[in-house]
């Protein structure tokens, strides 16, 4: 016995939905980064402040058995870590943003050493290397001093990509809606 259905558009949904709430998400961190930092902020502090408190249960519902365990340590620092990210919900992104900083600053002062043996050595087109190392210098040296300012243009460009994943996910479900619409599925039940 042979049955024809249209397929289904459900997946149009349940996409579409996921779409709409990038889309949002992404204008959020566009028009309001500040906002969006220290809304991110507050949810790793409290997923930090999370892991800190199933860290310690183990140990206060043990009521004395366990003496000193190594968990209770690291959950009492990430508790502590996790409510003062809560307290000053711009530290943690900060913080962050100024460890990478000293990282590119040691390794741009590193590729300078090593630009600097080349020219030593008589490569000829030694400055230009030397030029963009020195460039990575300064924009990393910008985001030690500066975190918050490259804090909010880091979230402007992550909203930037998110509208655009929006929109192409929203046309391409509008199109493969409405070839999904043309198309019938014939199949075979059998008795």
């Amino acid at each position: 016995m042979k049955h024809t259905r249209k397929s289904s558009g459900g997946f149009r949904v349940s996409f579409s939905l996921a779409a709409v709430v990038y889309l949002l998400l992404g204008l959020l961190m566009i028009v309001a980064p500040n906002t969006s930092r220290r809304l991110l902020c507050t949810l790793v502090g409290m997923g930090i402040m999370a892991y800190g408190l199933l860290s310690i249960v183990p140990f206060v519902m043990s009521r004395g058995e366990k003496r000193f365990s190594f968990d209770l340590l690291i959950g009492v620092c990430a508790l502590a870590f996790g409510l003062f990210s809560l307290i000053n919900r711009t530290f943690l992104m900060d913080f962050l943003f100024t460890a990478l900083g000293v990282v590119v600053c040691v390794t741009s002062v590193c590729s300078i050493s090593r630009v600097l043996n080349l020219r030593y050595f008589g490569f000829a087109r030694w400055w230009a290397p030397l030029c963009a190392n020195i460039a990575t210098l300064v924009i990393a040296l910008c985001v030690i001093f500066f975190p918050g300012f490259f804090g909010n243009m880091l979230m402007m460009a992550m909203g930037i990509i998110l509208v655009v994943e929006a929109v192409s996910d929203l046309i391409s479900i509008h199109y493969l809606g409405r070839f999904s619409d043309r198309v019938t599925v014939t199949y075979n039940v059998e008795d």
